[in-house]
């Protein structure tokens, strides 16, 4: 997910709970997916473009951790759906605040520089492993088509209709419609009004509803409605988010946030019931908790503790993101082929993402924040000397 925050001293220090807060989901999101992936590696032959694994067992630490976390819990934790549900909620409270010290145009070109270069690098190098791993064992046949790999590379796959190089990309699509629907409520000041905010997610539940229709029309555009159903089902947590950093900057009354809050988290039940009708109450109940535990450390300030071990996870947090999953997974696969020793395929694994994340995080992902500035100050300057001409 899109790291927004660069350190916890850059910033004032209240907004420290978001720096850690991204660190934690990202650690969440990197544990439950390799303690399934180990469980189960092959589920997911088929989405990581690999033939079948040799004979698997799966370790008995791993089951241990499973078996734990499944039995200590008293209530039904799932830790995807918390972990996204905070990644969500971070970007909702991040990106007014990025539209306020800015153009509008200046925060489009900024949140383009931010996200897209990073994408585009985890993807074609997602690519890369997949292709070469193929070719290791013996296929030779493109598992995909350039116009695939750039379609998922520029973010736009799901308006495309096009194949995943990696899952985990859905989760920046979301947050660039997001980033879009911001920039256009932004020239009446939508961000900052709870009316337009809550309309906003009522479209959602309402198209979400319509998913289900059986008129004709209906049923010719499902794809596309079931796209927008999709995006609302996520999208509404980044409007309580942006709603608490209406309450955070004194837009809002506590009364006013509160009650925004709540119609929120209502309409994000049924909107994830009319989408996800077999697992919307598990998703639901672990949006609550996402909710919970954002307020807590929102309340919290600069009294939560500085954790230099986190905020270097969260700086990281955004290329680690897209290469532990499918270029992970690959990575794996690859080594087991050829050792079938489980946890020299993980060490060696780990090392590699990690070694790519950091070398992505250096070369690409810092770099581009200055040359997203330096663009939008262009573009600023540009448009100033034109309406002084035309004066």
């Amino acid at each position: 997910m899109d790291a927004v925050m660069s350190s916890a001293t850059s910033s004032a220090d209240k907004m420290w709970f978001l720096q850690f807060l991204r660190g934690v989901a990202c650690l969440i999101i990197v544990y439950v997916h390799w303690l399934s992936f180990l469980r189960t590696p092959g589920v997911v032959n088929g989405i990581v473009y690999q033939s079948e694994l040799p004979p698997y067992s799966e370790p008995s630490i791993v089951t241990t951790i499973a078996v734990a976390m499944n039995t200590s819990l008293p209530f039904d934790f799932r830790e995807m759906f918390f972990g996204l549900g905070l990644f969500f909620l971070i970007s909702g409270f991040i990106i007014p605040l990025s539209l306020e010290k800015s153009t509008k145009i200046n925060y489009l070109i900024r949140r383009i520089a931010r996200i897209l270069p990073t994408a585009i690098a985890c993807t074609v190098l997602t690519a890369i492993v997949i292709i070469i791993a193929r070719f290791i064992d013996g296929n030779t046949v493109m598992p995909f088509s350039l116009k695939t790999v750039l379609s998922n590379a520029l973010l736009i796959r799901d308006l495309k209709g096009a194949a995943y190089v990696d899952t985990a990309i859905w989760t920046l699509e979301v947050e660039v419609h997001f980033y879009l629907i911001c920039f256009a409520i932004s020239f009446f000041a939508g961000q900052k009004k709870a009316i337009v905010i809550t309309a906003l997610a009522l479209i959602f539940l309402g198209v979400s509803i319509l998913t289900a229709g059986t008129d004709p029309l209906l049923i010719a555009y499902n794809l596309q409605l079931k796209l927008i159903a999709m995006n609302g089902c996520f999208m509404v947590l980044m409007f309580i988010g942006m709603s608490l950093y209406n309450f955070h900057v004194g837009n809002w009354s506590v009364r006013k946030t509160a009650a925004v809050v709540v119609a929120l988290l209502l309409i994000n039940h049924y909107t994830l019931r009319n989408y996800y009708s077999a697992d919307f109450a598990v998703m639901y109940v672990n949006h609550l908790y996402a909710v919970l535990i954002f307020l807590v450390f929102f309340l919290l300030g600069d009294r939560l503790p500085y954790s230099k071990v986190m905020d270097k996870i969260a700086n990281i947090s955004y290329p680690l993101y897209l290469l532990h999953g499918a270029l992970g997974y690959v990575v794996f696969y690859a080594m087991y082929k050829s050792t079938s020793v489980v946890w020299l395929s993980v060490i060696v694994t780990c090392l590699l993402v990690y070694s790519l994340t950091l070398l992505v995080h250096f070369t690409i992902e810092l770099p581009s924040t200055p040359m997203g500035k330096k663009a939008a100050a262009f573009v600023d300057r540009a448009r100033a000397r034109r309406f002084q001409r035309a004066a």
